[in-house]
Parts: C-alpha cells; structure tokens; sequence
C-alpha cells in the first residue's frame, strides 16, 4: 500500500496534462425534488436502487440521528415509476441500533442490503460495539433473516461488485480506528482481502467506491481527523486489480456521507454533505449537494446544491433514461425527511 499525498497530484497533471479540465464544469441542472418519506420522527441514511424494473429505498427510521435507546430500524420502501412510493419492509434487530442501509445487486440477481447493528447502550470510546450484517432479497419485499459479517468491531459500510466479487471497506470507529478490506462471492461471506488499507490513526470511515471499463478501482474516503483542517479532507483511492496496493491523493474539501457514480461518458459525480469551513464538528452547519471529481487530479468541484441543510446527505445515486436519480435525507423544513431527486447532465442525454 502506498501513501503518496504530497507528490500524486502534481504527478498526474503532468502525465494528463488536465485534459479533462473543461469538462468537470459542465452544468448540473436540479429539475425535480419530492419528499418520499417522513413516518418516523427521524428518517434518514438513504440509498437507492433499481431492481427488477422498479425503484427500491432504504434508509434507517429512528428518534434522532443517533444515541442510547435509540433502536433504529431499516425501512425499504419501492416504487414502480419514482413518484407513487410503498414500504415494502421494516428490518429490525432487538435492542440495537440497525443504521446506515447501502442496497446492490449480486451477481446470482439478488438485492443485497447491508447494514450494522450498533449496540448504543453498550459501547466504548475506544471501540464502537457494532457489528456488520446483511440481508438478501429475491423480490425486494421478503428479505432474509440478517447475516452477522466480517469482524466483529468493523462497519462494513457498503459492497460494490467487479463481476463475480464483490468489495467492501470496513472500519473500527472510535479512538483505535483501523481499516479493513473485504471481498465476498456472495453477500454472505466475506473474507479479509487488504488489512490496514490506511494508518491507524486516520480516522478514515464511510466510503463511496466503483470500477471503471478498465477494472481500476476508485474509492472516495470520509476522514474525521481532528488535529488539522487538511487532515480531515477527504481521500481518493485507486487501484489496479488485485486491489491490494493502493494510491490515495487528499481532495481539497471535507465531507460527509460519500456516494459517487462515473457517467455514461466517463466523468464522475459524486454527491456529499458539506461543512462550513471545511470542519465536521461545526455541526448544524450542514448542506448536500452535487459535484464534479477529477479522478486524474483528486479535485472536487461543486456543482449543484440540493434543498438541504442541518442533518442531511447520505444520498443513493443511479442514472436512469438520461436523468441522475438521487435519493438523500435533509431537516431544512423542520422534520427530517426522505427525499428523491432528478437531475440532467449539460452534454449527455
């Protein structure tokens, strides 16, 4: 594993010679938001898929954003045109808190939906007592009993697939962070594949994650590093198959709850939470929005905010007949809510 921070990015401009610098500012245009859910007091920590021709949402209901007696619970919900939306299930685990849903599809068709069962009156500053789980779904409305994953300790926060594997970043939250890479055939077993995929000490946590035409992996890396303001900004990653020796440059912002998808025509969205000053302790502060990632030279460029602000983000993205699909929580009118997104790309239908 390789940490070339300082030196990667004058690097690749020179190789590139930033070729693609005039078409990360290509607009992103909002044309439609609706709210699609607010049942509970609190819904929020979304993703979004398309399985078997319809529209799946999975988000966590809970009191609050999180704390001691606040068992959350995972709601599906689905849709056959985006508009008209059904809860389809409730997943819930007794007496722990079921957060953070991330939705895909197996390379067997089936929907995959992983989560972590946080054990909020039972836990530690030092090591976070949760454990990573998945469910499966044939149909998208019965899902299998939850499957316990991976590592006891480490929040395996989503899996994205290369063919027949799948891979997922797992992290030990609290003040002994570690990183663990995972790999899985099936949504059910995963085995460790790269240990340490960053320093202890690092903060490093939730990610977002795809495979360009040419099998390189990129990863786009929340950091909660509180010593310095750079030290808090986000990574990216990169890698060639096998996926075990990895290039990370530092981006030029701080952000929360990644998610990020490369286009038809190979640019790169991501959507994330911003902060005020860059800094993810000012709290309140919160906005979601869309924008660009210059995968050659680690650069984010804002492009579209979202209605949004206070606790919000955590977005599911999927392009879907010439529109981005976005799916993201926000309480900027007061409850905190599910909301779906439509977006058109300037240059690409």
């Amino acid at each position: 594993m390789k940490n070339n921070l300082p030196h990667c990015i004058v690097a690749l401009i020179l190789l590139l010679g930033g070729r693609l610098g005039a078409d990360e500012h290509r607009d992103i245009k909002i044309v439609e938001v609706q709210k699609i859910w607010d049942a509970a007091p609190h819904n929020a920590f979304t993703d979004l898929e398309r399985f078997n021709g319809s529209w799946y949402c999975a988000f966590r209901e809970g009191h609050g954003h999180a704390g001691g007696g606040d068992y959350g619970k995972i709601r599906v919900i689905a849709s056959n045109n985006g508009t008209a939306w059904k809860s389809v299930a409730l997943l819930q685990t007794k007496g722990v808190d079921l957060r953070d849903a991330k939705l895909s599809i197996t390379p067997t068709g089936e929907l995959l939906l992983n989560s972590c069962e946080y054990r909020v009156d039972d836990d530690s500053a030092n090591i976070r007592n949760n454990t990573s789980v998945t469910y499966r779904s044939k149909n998208g409305t019965d899902w299998s009993v939850g499957t316990q994953i991976a590592d006891k300790g480490y929040w395996l926060w989503q899996t994205t697939w290369r063919g027949a594997t799948g891979y997922a970043l797992g992290y030990q939250w609290g003040n002994r962070d570690a990183t663990r890479f995972y790999r899985t055939t099936d949504g059910n077993q995963y085995t460790l594949h790269v240990d340490h995929l960053r320093p202890p000490g690092d903060r490093s946590n939730e990610h977002a994650m795809f495979f360009d035409a040419e099998g390189r992996a990129h990863m786009l890396l929340r950091r909660d590093n509180a010593p310095s303001k750079t030290g808090g900004y986000a990574l990216l990653g990169q890698a060639e198959p096998p996926y075990t020796d990895w290039e990370w440059c530092r981006l030029n912002i701080t952000l929360g709850g990644p998610s990020m998808i490369q286009l038809p025509d190979g640019r790169v969205v991501a959507c994330v939470r911003r902060y005020a000053d860059e800094n993810h302790r000012n709290w309140g502060s919160q906005w979601t929005e869309l924008g660009w990632i210059n995968i050659q030279t680690a650069k984010y460029t804002p492009a579209a905010k979202l209605p949004s602000g206070g606790d919000s983000s955590y977005a599911g993205l999927h392009w879907h007949n010439g529109l981005l699909w976005i799916s993201y929580y926000s309480s900027h009118s007061g409850k905190t809510s599910i909301y779906l997104a439509k977006a058109e790309i300037s240059g690409l239908k």
